[in-house]
């Protein structure tokens, strides 16, 4: 009886669901965001689609930990995060991944906000005032977050969670994209996922064309 072996990465099983829940939200026209809020079924699926991308990114990131065998590194600096930035210190867009996990932290742990708004006569809901809870964030919050625009610094995120759009769900992807790519230039063995395939509207397109889709409806 032959063997072999094989390690546990479940990320780019993702990419199908990822695509499923882009037709769906690309059915939809896009609507834009008033000062308060995006609408539910837009930030609904874009908040879901931003999750499942950093699920992607942090899986294919612990099988390069796995292959550059980080064991000795404390625990404490075992987050895919800090095993990006410790192997690739001069990656160019390094402010970009922070970003996008301070994004990550914003919905998975839904920070909470206190908003004050009122109703405009054409714009809808109208904001007056908007305070983050003292217990939401942490210290990479307070590095990478614009207090007065409730924007990420370097990607210009949106970090009250109900404001999460479709324009944030681009920047993600091409953030993620670009690093599972610097991966995949060093070593296809840590990343190989620019060949990879999803079914959308019935047909097979790249993975990575997601973005240009998504791109067309901005």
């Amino acid at each position: 009886m032959n063997t072999d072996k094989l390690v546990s990465i479940v990320g780019t099983a993702y990419r199908q669901p990822i695509a499923d829940l882009f037709e769906k939200l690309l059915a939809h026209p896009r609507t834009k965001s008033n000062t308060v809020q995006a609408t539910r079924f837009e930030n609904g699926y874009s908040t879901s689609i931003i999750l499942l991308l950093v699920a992607l990114l942090e899986s294919c990131t612990c099988r390069l930990r796995y292959i550059k065998k980080t064991r000795d590194m404390p625990k404490s600096e075992r987050s895919a995060l800090n095993v990006i930035t410790t192997y690739y210190p001069r990656l160019k867009h390094k402010k970009a991944i922070i970003d996008v996990y301070v994004l990550r932290d914003v919905i998975f742990h839904n920070h909470v906000w206190e908003i004050d708004y009122e109703w405009g006569d054409v714009s809808g809901m109208a904001l007056q005032q908007a305070v983050k809870d003292s217990l939401s964030g942490d210290k990479k919050y307070v590095d990478r977050v614009n207090p007065k625009t409730r924007k990420t610094k370097a990607l210009k995120l949106n970090v009250v969670p109900i404001r999460v759009d479709r324009t944030d769900v681009l920047k993600v992807f091409q953030t993620v994209w670009k690093t599972l790519m610097v991966f995949e230039k060093e070593d296809r063995m840590i990343c190989y996922v620019s060949h990879l395939s999803v079914r959308y509207k019935g047909k097979s397109i790249l993975f990575s064309g997601l973005a240009d889709l998504l791109a067309s409806t901005l």
